[in-house]
């Protein structure tokens, strides 16, 4: 194999494969959402964050180790005051003094004093400086275990959360999908009507130069070609808009050109038998499993505010290193004197002004709120898959009625054209038996994207 044919072959690869990952299926486009769509990644770095929460829960129960150090220069050392007589001599010695001169005759020679009323200390030296290290740990603390449970609940809440968030997306991402081929089988009506219309409108008109027919029967068909191009023009900007929309469900950048693979009768074909094999279970919902979890939750925080009632241990230990000095000779020496001590704390609640009570009746009262909400989901999603069980079987049997009033409004327009052209029928019944069709073929894809609605409405009443 040459060069040139090798260097072929891999580009008709790498191509291939860029064209390809711009071509999704209902169900590729729905799979390309749940990684790139902004609330998709919403709920993933939401997951992020829970797990980090439990971490740093977790760490309050283990050893906490503190280093510290300061220095302070004292530029003016405090100064204390006490009474001038505070270190005078006791009265057991100066009573033993004036016994001795009265013995001996001698005078005592006894400082006089200077007449204040206090003497001005001054305490400590210039520079003080110290380090050291503390170690905390918690040794018990109910409401500590019980909140860690609580903190990995969250955890649950989150992935509860993102699968909702899945579900969503599917369904916006669906019907999305949706407009862009309903509008896409539209302009396909619409294309194939207006080149019948311009055939109907050139045979007309040469009848019209011949004689055979009024000028009012090319104007009509003139009308009806123009509103059917103002249609298709109309149709052409929806597809565009139902494709931005698509591509921002999906993550992709607006500028980014698709291709979608699935057509109308693919679509319309898997939902005739949605419902087969499937059984609903409200358990199985994301709405159902978020509201367990916050039940969950509730509970676990009810637990934690009656844990606040026991006692509180705690155990420390610290060492350190002071210095006193009146130089600065920190880097040639000097005495450092340590400390160093160890304990345990303990806590116990005695009285709280009634405070932990009233949380724990409030813990209590959201609990049986959330239980009451589990209730009320359970209840609301039975209601919503059957009534949305109830619209699409309405939407498929509409889709089916439409059906075949197209077929029927077909049967009539050709017939009416045969007449027509033998000068049967006129043009207001050449013009009305197209307007039938058009709006025939409108309500049918009308009925088919209610259709299509109404299952991703149900897929998503099944949790899906």
């Amino acid at each position: 194999m040459s060069k040139l044919t090798l260097t072929f072959v891999l580009l008709s690869f790498v191509l291939t494969d860029v064209f390809s990952q711009n071509e999704y299926s209902l169900k590729q486009a729905q799979e390309y959402a749940l990684k790139n769509n902004y609330q998709a990644k919403l709920a993933d770095k939401g997951i992020e964050a829970s797990h980090q929460t439990v971490k740093s829960y977790t760490a309050i129960g283990l050893p906490q180790v503190y280093a510290s150090g300061d220095f302070q220069n004292f530029i003016n050392i405090p100064t204390s005051v006490v009474p001038a007589d505070a270190f005078g001599f006791p009265t057991w010695f100066n009573q033993w003094i004036q016994d001795v001169a009265t013995t001996t005759g001698a005078v005592p020679n006894v400082p006089t004093g200077t007449g204040e009323e206090f003497q001005k200390l001054q305490f400590g030296s210039k520079y003080t400086a110290n380090g050291g290290l503390a170690i905390n740990q918690l040794l018990f603390d109910g409401s500590y275990f019980i909140g860690l449970k609580a903190a990995r609940t969250y955890v649950d809440v989150a992935s509860a959360s993102k699968e909702k968030t899945e579900s969503e997306i599917r369904n916006l991402v669906a019907q999305a999908y949706y407009m862009v081929v309903i509008a896409d089988e539209n302009i396909k009506l619409l294309n194939e009507n207006k080149t019948n219309v311009e055939q109907t409108l050139k045979e007309t008109a040469a009848l019209h130069e011949s004689g055979f027919v009024e000028i009012m029967a090319v104007e009509q068909l003139q009308l009806m070609a123009a509103t059917i191009t103002n249609s298709l023009n109309t149709t052409i900007n929806q597809k565009k808009v139902a494709e931005y929309l698509l591509k921002f469900q999906m993550g992709i950048p607006a500028n980014q050109s698709i291709a979608l693979t699935d057509n109308l009768e693919s679509l319309v074909g898997s939902s005739e038998n949605l419902l087969d094999s499937k059984n609903f279970n409200s358990e199985n919902h994301a709405d159902f499993k978020l509201a367990t979890t916050q039940l969950k939750l509730m509970n676990l925080n009810y637990k934690v505010e009656k844990s606040k009632q026991y006692p509180r241990l705690t155990g420390f230990f610290n060492h350190q290193y002071n210095s006193f000095r009146n130089d600065f000779d920190y880097f040639s020496g000097g005495d450092w004197f340590p400390t160093t001590l160890w304990g345990l704390k303990l806590q116990v609640p005695v009285f709280t002004s009634f405070m932990n009570r009233a949380n724990i009746q409030k813990a209590k009262i959201e609990m049986e709120k959330s239980e009451l909400q589990q209730a009320m989901i359970a209840e609301s999603l039975s209601l919503q898959f059957e009534t949305s069980k109830t619209e699409y079987y309405a939407a498929l049997e509409q889709m089916k009625t439409q059906q075949q009033s197209v077929e029927l409004a077909k049967r009539i327009k050709v017939k009416t054209d045969i007449k027509f052209k033998e000068g049967i029928v006129s043009s207001m019944e050449l013009n009305q038996a197209q307007t039938q069709l058009l709006t025939a073929q409108g309500s049918y894809i009308q009925s088919i994207f209610t259709l299509l609605n109404a299952k991703s409405t149900l897929n998503k009443a099944l949790g899906n």
